[in-house]
């Protein structure tokens, strides 16, 4: 063998062996802590290669656990394409399920982890609607019993296949032996098959004929012969054709025009004729067109999607916040993915994962358990980040924030000013950026004034950023010996539990005790007392966040990372 031949050949064998080791330490750390707490970034940790050596390798997450499935012997489609002269489908189907496994203790753990896992489940589902178009084309190539068309009868075979794989797996994870489960399975399985092929005679018949339509395409065939063996009307086909999603070269004919000028009047970046983009929006009225996104990613290598991670989607700032976005991404051309977290730093590293596995084109996130470390996957391939909050600073991470440090200063200087002395601060989580921040603002504002740290030290509490945390935060600060006389909180939702405490006790809003807020959602103004608070405005900073990353992509912006801050102001109302 030339030394020429022996280097490729060299270079597949490691991709194999990284492929292998990677599989194995994924395998392990799902059967140790089950699918769903373990990230790609440990997988990577323990396979010893690079978070973006798994995602080369591995685009999703699911595909690390299915790689090689014990459960079943063959690829369906695969299966019943390499079919030999007298084997029927649903004789090769039959073969699909193992008589008995090599290592049934793993394969019990494995069923333990799947079944524990709703990802995987659904998954599995996917894996198998995609083996079902595979198995539509093979089908399309071979006799077809009566004039069920290819994809109908792929679904039909396939399902029992998949219900049996799918039980299977749930009776081990459930205690049932592993040669038990198989074997109730492979009889299920007979039945099933059984009464398929007395509903469609063809599956059971030992043929195997290359298709009518390849034969018409040599010149060997015509159409009725392609009716007679796909059992298909070609008529119906036909039409089914002429019904087809129109596309844009037919658009382009119907106006007259070209494709390109087409497309410069769908995506507006150059200009059109009033007359002209007048025709072409005609003609795409009468066909009902619709751009194929999929092929516009493919040949852009661009998803036109955005990815949004936040931590509670029930929170009003963050739904303003994504409408920021969509301000500035809808006319350029993008939709956005939300990821909710509820500020758990396990979920907040799978939806970073996630999408990565979706290819989104740039990522915002505005989650505050998240160590520099998580990121290194996205920036890693290269992926526009910008972070709406807090103030981590990374390499290849923009940050979009308010100013939360000088709007708790102001507001504590506030609250001083209208006369009251004890102020208390409900704030969320400790380690979170924002409520580090603002608790150093209000402390800030305590100094200035001359109050020192011990006398105010324990009236900050740190709670969830939530109705309910600051519900928690206030009645622990009001039963003190010595109560405060006005309650800060970190944002409008924990402000709004603040004042269902205080009219739960009798206590009148502001003459008893003050109470402020931070964000100045829409509801601030809806409650009685409506909340003084200070206006941290989420639309704009999803706005500028959306523009970042717009020229991020765009290639118009040179540092490593930036840093922007949106000013905070008061609005003043009756609760304070």
């Amino acid at each position: 063998m030339a030394s020429g031949e022996r280097v490729p050949a060299r270079r597949e064998r490691k991709k194999a062996e990284t492929r292998r080791a990677i599989v194995a330490a994924a395998r392990r750390l799902f059967d140790e802590r089950g699918f769903d707490a373990v990230t790609v970034v440990e997988v990577a940790e323990a396979a010893d290669v690079s978070a973006k050596t798994v995602f080369n390798y591995f685009p999703a997450k699911e595909q690390l656990f299915f790689e090689d499935e014990p459960l079943l012997a063959g690829v369906p489609s695969e299966v019943v394409s390499g079919r030999v002269a007298g084997e029927s489908v649903v004789g090769v189907l039959r073969t699909l399920l193992p008589a008995a496994v090599a290592d049934p203790a793993a394969l019990v753990e494995r069923a333990r982890v799947y079944h524990g896992s709703p990802a995987l489940r659904a998954f599995g589902r996917e894996m198998f609607a995609a083996q079902e178009r595979a198995l539509a084309g093979v089908l399309a190539r071979d006799r077809g019993p009566g004039r069920v068309t290819p994809g109908i009868l792929a679904a039909v075979v396939l399902s029992p296949v998949r219900e049996v794989w799918e039980t299977v797996l749930t009776r081990m994870a459930t205690g049932t032996p592993p040669e038990d489960a198989l074997d109730q399975g492979a009889r299920a399985l007979d039945e099933a098959l059984a009464v398929l092929g007395q509903g469609f005679p063809g599956l059971t018949r030992g043929e195997h004929v290359r298709g009518a339509a390849e034969r018409a395409a040599e010149g060997g065939g015509g159409a009725a012969e392609a009716q007679a063996t796909l059992g298909v009307d070609v008529r119906e086909s036909v039409a089914g054709r002429r019904g087809e999603r129109a596309g844009i070269t037919r658009v382009a004919e119907l106006a007259g025009v070209s494709a390109t000028t087409v497309s410069h009047t769908l995506n507006g970046r150059r200009p059109v004729a009033e007359r002209t983009r007048r025709r072409v929006l005609e003609a795409i009225e009468e066909l009902g067109y619709r751009p194929n996104v999929l092929a516009r990613s493919l040949r852009t290598s661009r998803s036109q999607t955005i990815g949004l991670v936040i931590p509670d989607i029930t929170n009003p700032f963050y739904p303003a916040l994504a409408r920021g976005m969509q301000d500035v991404l809808g006319p350029a051309g993008y939709d956005q993915i939300i990821s909710n977290t509820d500020g758990e730093r396990r979920l907040e590293r799978a939806a970073l994962e996630q999408m990565i596995a979706r290819q989104v084109d740039g990522l915002a996130f505005a989650v505050f358990n998240t160590h520099a470390e998580d990121l290194l996957p996205v920036i890693e391939r290269g992926m526009p980040v910008v972070r709406l909050g807090g103030r981590l600073i990374q390499q290849g991470v923009d940050v979009v924030h308010s100013d939360d440090e000088g709007g708790a200063r102001e507001a504590t200087r506030y609250l001083r000013e209208r006369g009251y002395r004890r102020i208390g601060f409900v704030c969320g989580p400790a380690e979170e950026g924002p409520a580090a921040e603002r608790v150093a603002g209000y402390r800030a504002a305590l100094a200035e004034a001359g109050v020192g740290a011990g006398v105010e030290g324990g009236l900050v509490v740190h709670t969830h950023f939530s109705r309910q945390g600051g519900a928690v935060g206030a009645a622990r600060l009001l039963d003190l010996p010595e109560p405060p006389d006005a309650l800060l909180c970190a944002n409008d939702v924990m402000a709004i539990g603040a004042l269902d405490v205080a009219i739960e006790r009798g206590l009148r809003v502001p003459e008893d005790v003050a109470i402020m807020g931070f964000d100045d959602i829409e509801a601030a103004s809806m409650v009685t007392p409506r909340l003084t608070t200070m206006a941290n405005p989420a639309r704009e900073i999803g706005q500028a966040g959306a523009r970042r990353l717009l020229d991020r992509l765009e290639g118009k912006v040179g540092e490593p990372y930036s840093e922007m801050i949106i000013p905070a102001r008061l609005a003043r109302r009756e609760s304070a």
